[in-house]
């Protein structure tokens, strides 16, 4: 048989070129499945090529937990107190503020503020439903004090929901509300601030406007603006219209409820889809308005097999640029977004969770209701864009504990994502035509395929690839046609924090094996439906060692999408709680970078560790010891807890095999002495290797 790929296979020097000509030629296509008749769907490039995640670039991260039962408050109530008074959430939001250094950190006097809650329908206070209007209360009392009506604060959403005249008149049927928000509280928030001397004003992010002549595009008040560095949402082409008092906010809070939703919580990060105008995109923003000609709407799960809706949460948290987030977490849902009137679905959890790094916050409360925040594509896709750390390695938790204070919650058993994120990166060879060959997915087209341990651009392996969805798209990455018959590998490493057995999830609507450590961990060799509301065929247990594995997948393509999705999660009997990532489980595709956040550093690169910093704690000076492979450069920088760069020792470079040190006396790089806590020392190599630790100076 011949080895060699089809003509039509990508490679980097005619990547960017084929890309454009894909994306022009665009068009509906139809495939035959053979057991679930047609699919029609939109062909998206869904993978970046020669991608590079930011998030080797991540800073450290202070995230604080307040619970009600917190010692230092003035009167600590029961994590089950469902009556918990306004006093005791202001003296919460008040600590988890001071515990990141105090709200004069964030804002400054002369400072626009707007804040941004999750009110996505009209559900009172307290339901798990929308924030806690208490907690938007406190948040304004703290800001104004810092010099009293002097900072103009802003509240406000850009609801699903009409609330008024305009919205009405392109939504007909639903309810008018008059006020923004009347039935958690709102307007009597605003009654009472501005009673108080309070610069204080409510905002619709739909637009403040009752009427519309000559609806066009921008409307009052919107502005279309570009998500910077281009964006994720490939369908929404880099670009939202969204409200003009975002634009001009010199301060922006997020402040969600926290829940369980269908791209799996609902905190941070997710609260922004908020802030893209219904009166643009639609009442179901998936839906857009007659008078665009439903030009403009967020996809979300409108072109299944792909899923935007993480993507859009991505783009418009560039947009926001979130400089603090303050979580209610006090009253909280599990299984769906909204409560039920029995509150079977409320899990009273009593905390507030605040950090100026919205990754890092959904990373922390992810793990409060027992997620992995490994499997949630918006904290994932964030910090490669840049918008924070899911790195716990660089997260230090102040106040309460993520052990003593998470709960499990239920998963929405129904919804996308209910089951974890594939891995998305990978090595590809391929692809190699099936020809005459009577079973492909057992006939080996690369020599002792079992023990490939390939290299990126070598022996016809793709660079590192980052795929965009759940759903590993072959037929995009190759341009495949429904004649084409093929078999394509995909390699990864991965790394496991202990021997143990593991859950696969697994699918694909035709044939695939797949190797673990070179033995055949799982073949399927027939067709099938591939759920588009799962992503998972079925699930087996595999056998997975501490330390590095290595995968291998095999992909039949006759019929089909040519696609498949995998995950290896923990082993769970309750449909409740599984589907999660085993903690600590990292892919990797490519040696020559470092993956970090795995109960520590684990790196790749041969001879590249940050070793012992003695003494820690330290007094007068601290001894960092490293090693780099030979003949490269790298540079230990030294970062405060909020994520500023307070020293650097550049240039560091080796020639020799043995371990290198530099000595840090506490003094930052211009000269003056640094207060005594805790700082995070990181070695960082020139192929964007990075390795961090904690440290501790004690004057």
């Amino acid at each position: 048989m011949p080895k060699r790929p089809l003509n039509f296979r990508l490679n980097r020097s005619k990547s960017i070129k084929y890309l454009i000509l894909l994306v022009m030629l665009s068009t509906w296509l139809y495939w035959d499945l053979a057991q679930a008749g047609k699919y029609t769907y939109e062909r998206i490039i869904s993978f970046e090529l020669s991608s590079k995640s930011q998030a080797s670039q991540a800073k450290p991260a202070t995230v604080a937990i307040v619970r009600s039962d917190d010692t230092n408050l003035t009167d600590p109530v029961s994590r089950d107190n469902a009556a918990i008074s306004y006093t005791t959430i202001e003296e919460m939001v008040r600590r988890s503020l001071n515990l990141l250094g105090g709200i004069q950190n964030f804002v400054k006097s002369g400072n626009t503020v707007l804040i941004k809650p999750n009110l996505v329908e009209q559900d009172s206070s307290g339901s798990g439903g929308v924030t806690d209007v208490r907690v938007v209360k406190a948040l304004v009392k703290i800001i104004d004090e810092i010099d009293h009506g002097k900072i103009k604060i802003l509240v406000g959403d850009g609801s699903p929901r009409p609330y008024t005249t305009f919205e009405k008149k392109y939504n007909s049927g639903q309810k008018v509300w008059t006020a923004l928000y009347d039935v958690p509280g709102y307007q009597i928030l605003k009654t009472e601030m501005v009673a108080a001397g309070i610069n204080f004003a409510l905002t619709n992010l739909n637009g403040n406007f009752d009427t519309l002549a000559s609806p066009s595009l921008p409307l009052p008040d919107h502005k279309l603006v570009s998500v910077p560095g281009g964006g994720t949402s490939t369908a929404q082409g880099g670009q939202y219209y969204i409200s003009q008092d975002i634009v001009n906010a010199d301060v922006y809070i997020t402040v969600p409820v926290m829940k369980i939703h269908d791209p799996g919580i609902t905190c941070a990060l997710k609260n922004q889809i908020g802030i893209a105008p219904s009166t643009v995109y639609g009442f179901n923003k998936q839906n857009g308005v007659s008078w665009d000609n439903y030009a403009h709407k967020l996809l979300h799960y409108s072109k299944l097999p792909y899923v935007w809706s993480d993507k859009d949460i991505v783009d418009l948290s560039s947009i926001a640029k979130i400089k603090l987030a303050v979580v209610d977490a006090l009253a909280c849902l599990e299984v769906a977004k909204t409560p039920k009137t029995d509150n079977s679905t409320l899990v009273r959890m009593n905390c507030i969770v605040a950090s100026a790094d919205p990754v890092a916050t959904d990373h922390v409360c992810a793990r409060l209701m027992g997620i992995n925040p490994d499997d949630i594509e918006h904290i994932t896709l964030a910090e490669r864009q840049g918008l924070g750390t899911n790195n716990p390695d660089l997260i230090t938790v102040v106040g309460a504990t993520i052990d003593g204070t998470k709960k499990q919650f239920k998963k929405n058993q129904t919804a996308y994502g209910s089951y974890g994120q594939s891995n998305r990166e990978w090595l590809l060879n391929g692809t190699y035509p099936v020809g005459s060959v009577s079973d492909p997915i057992n006939y080996a087209f690369i020599a002792n395929e079992a023990s490939l341990s390939p290299q990126p651009g070598i022996s016809g392996w793709s660079q590192s690839t980052y795929f965009t969805n759940d759903r590993i798209a072959l037929y995009d990455y190759y341009g495949t046609s429904s004649s084409d018959k093929v078999v394509t590998y995909l390699f990864t490493y991965f790394y496991a924090p202990a021997d143990q057995t593991a859950e696969l999830w697994i699918g694909s609507d035709e044939a695939i094996k797949v190797y673990i450590n070179g033995t055949a961990a799982y073949t399927y060799n027939s067709t099938r439906t591939f759920a588009t509301s799962s992503f998972f065929s079925e699930t087996q247990n595999v056998q997975i060692k501490k330390g590095w594995n290595k995968m291998l997948v095999k992909v039949l393509q006759t019929t089909g999408l040519f696609d498949f999705s995998l995950n290896i999660c923990d082993v769970q009997s309750d449909v409740n709680y599984r589907g999660n990532r085993v903690w600590g489980l990292k892919f990797k595709p490519d040696t020559s970078s470092t993956v970090t956040g795995i109960k520590g550093t684990h790196n790749f690169v041969a001879g590249f560790s940050l070793n012992n910093c003695y003494p820690n704690p330290f007094n007068n000076s601290v001894r960092i010891s490293y090693n780099l492979p030979e003949g490269t450069s790298g540079a230990i920088c030294i970062y405060d807890m909020t994520g500023r760069k307070i020293k650097s020792f550049s240039g560091i470079s080796k020639s020799i095999g043995s371990e290198y040190t530099v000595n840090w006396d506490g003094r930052n790089d211009a000269g003056a002495m640094t207060a005594s806590g805790t700082y995070i020392v990181a070695l960082q190599g020139e192929k964007q290797q990075i390795a961090a630790k904690k440290i501790v100076m004690m004057k």
